[in-house]
């Protein structure tokens, strides 16, 4: 048994690492999000500070400082680079899919659904994305994801009871200053609502429990008093009101506030396997009453404590619900392992494979018939020929094991239904990098040691011309205040605005947006010489030399 345990571990840990570290080089920074990330840490590293999270020389309350200081630590130890960035992120990633895998040996006793649990988890599209991206939510993620792990080893080895609740307040701690005590809300909700519905709440009255609570403490309310005592009101204002109070309150994208924005998210994050989990919940659904399993409470919990917290909230981001795709993929997992050691089920798993081959074959036709909607960005045929000819040949290939009945090996090759996806997309690669980030707009930007300027950006390239260049920058946008958070920059609301900033020097660069040049082309007419640089993705790279200095 230790050796198949071997065996499925140097699997899972393979497809994990080459999944979500290989390729992290091949985009620049992206804008507006890797580039906070990345530019918080770089002037952090810069001023030698580690307490406090700085952006464009100010102090900045949008996350506590753990995701920045392993951000620092990779800078320093490898340089600052795409793959250094995205470093800690994937190997968190890995450290997921590896809980995932020893959760299901605890709670199903099952080594088969352990493993497919963990590769269904590996192999789903959003927790993919999110694993190669420069967010704090990976980190959050599995820190919570650990901590159920160790409360699951508390719960189902009383010898281990001590290591596991210690373990679970630790994981909880390391969440919190990740991104916001919500982590430790969330992991203790859904072991209070799992411990209530296996009536076993007397659970929480261990000597242990208490003795983790103070190591919590201990280790992450520190710097929440530090903040304190450094900027008082301020952090307040900006970490508890605007962060999460006023999210909870305000949509900052009106357009997702629906109540269907997470169903449909978890739905369609979980592909290639989002039928299976959609028979998974109705297959739950039906055995309600009847046969739930320990694991089907634990995963219940675990879902609705992420819901409680964030289905309610008017700001909604896919990337808020991350901690709970582990749950989903357990719960899919536990169905597929059902469906394959049970000779009854053979017509229903038979049925969902051929239903998600054929939407792969159906994606594959999309992608030909749609291509004329985003030529701009892929102007080339052959990634779209590979792509369309790849998914409609593994999902031929598919149906014809599904038609043998060779189930397990129709799963395997499901799951590689992502991978001409992520092939595509190192094709296309140098198309996007234009559209996606500021690092080539940036190359037109003079170093500081050359002409100290501030440079002109639309609000989404700030951050990452800021980072690429270490310039100053202004923001021209038709708002005073077009950020949730706010930015200490010049934001140039007006046409006088730009004009007063273009006056105040003799060269100014700009990485703008095509109404932006017009504007200035049209109040610059005779004031100005303006020379358009380059157009890269969306983006006029420009130089504007005022006249009267000539």
């Amino acid at each position: 048994m230790r050796s198949v345990l071997l065996k499925r571990l140097s699997i899972l840990f393979l497809i994990s690492a080459a999944l979500f570290l290989l390729g992290n080089n091949l985009v620049s920074i992206t804008d507006p999000d890797e580039a906070f990330y990345c530019l918080t840490a770089h002037e952090m590293a810069a001023h030698h500070e580690w307490m406090t999270p700085l952006i464009f020389g100010q102090p900045q309350f949008e996350k506590p400082p753990l995701a920045y200081w392993l951000l620092e630590i990779a800078f320093k130890v490898w340089g600052e680079s795409p793959f250094t960035a995205r470093f800690f992120p994937a190997v968190f990633a890995v450290l997921g899919v590896m809980a995932v895998y020893f959760i299901g040996l605890m709670g199903f006793r099952d080594e088969r659904k352990a493993f497919l649990s963990a590769l269904v988890l590996a192999t789903g599209a959003f927790y993919i994305g999110m694993g190669k991206m420069v967010f704090t939510d990976m980190i959050f993620s599995v820190f919570i994801l650990w901590a159920l792990a160790f409360f699951l080893l508390a719960y189902t080895d009383r010898r281990r009871q001590a290591v596991g609740i210690i373990g679970f307040y630790v994981c909880c701690a390391l969440s919190t200053l990740t991104k916001t005590p919500l982590g430790f809300f969330i992991a203790q909700a859904a072991v209070v609502l799992f411990l209530l519905y296996q009536r076993r709440i007397n659970f929480l009255k261990s000597v242990w429990v208490p003795v983790g609570f103070v190591l919590l403490l201990g280790i992450a309310l520190p710097w929440y008093a530090l903040m304190y005592a450094h900027y008082g009101h301020a952090f307040i204002s900006e970490y508890f009101y605007n962060d999460h109070w006023r999210r909870f309150l305000t949509a900052e994208h009106r357009g997702d506030d629906h109540w269907f924005f997470y169903p449909a998210t978890m739905t369609a994050g979980l592909f290639p396997w989002s039928l299976f989990l959609l028979a998974a919940v109705a297959d739950l659904f039906k055995r309600f009453k009847s046969s739930v399993t320990v694991m089907d409470h634990f995963n219940l919990s675990w879902i609705v404590s992420v819901l409680l917290v964030f289905q309610f909230a008017h700001s909604k981001l896919t990337s808020y619900i991350l901690p709970l795709f582990p749950a989903l993929a357990l719960m899919t997992g536990n169905f597929l392992g059902n469906l394959l050691s049970q000779i009854q089920q053979r017509r229903k798993i038979q049925n969902l494979l051929y239903a998600s081959f054929a939407v792969l074959a159906l994606l594959g036709i999309a992608v030909v018939g749609a291509h004329k909607a985003y030529m701009r960005y892929v102007p080339s045929l052959l990634p779209v020929y590979f792509l369309s000819g790849s998914l409609i040949a593994l999902a031929g290939l598919g149906v014809a094991l599904t038609i043998k009945e060779r189930f397990q090996g129709a799963l395997y090759l499901l799951a590689l239904g992502l991978l001409p996806i992520l092939l595509t997309f190192f094709m296309i690669r140098t198309n996007l990098s234009g559209y996606v980030s500021s690092h080539e707009a940036s190359e037109y930007i003079p170093p500081r040691s050359l002409a100290t300027t501030v440079v002109l950006t639309s609000k989404l390239n700030a951050r990452g011309i800021r980072y690429f260049t270490g310039q100053k920058v202004a923001v021209i946008d038709g708002s005073p205040h077009p950020f949730f958070s706010p930015h200490p920059i010049p934001i140039l609301y007006t046409p006088a605005k730009v004009v007063d900033v273009i006056d105040g020097q003799r060269t100014t660069y700009g990485v703008i947006r095509k109404n932006a040049y017009r504007e200035i082309l049209k109040h610059g007419a005779g004031r100005y010489r303006v020379k358009l640089l380059a157009k890269i993705g969306y983006d006029y790279v420009v130089r504007i030399e005022a006249l009267r200095h000539s």
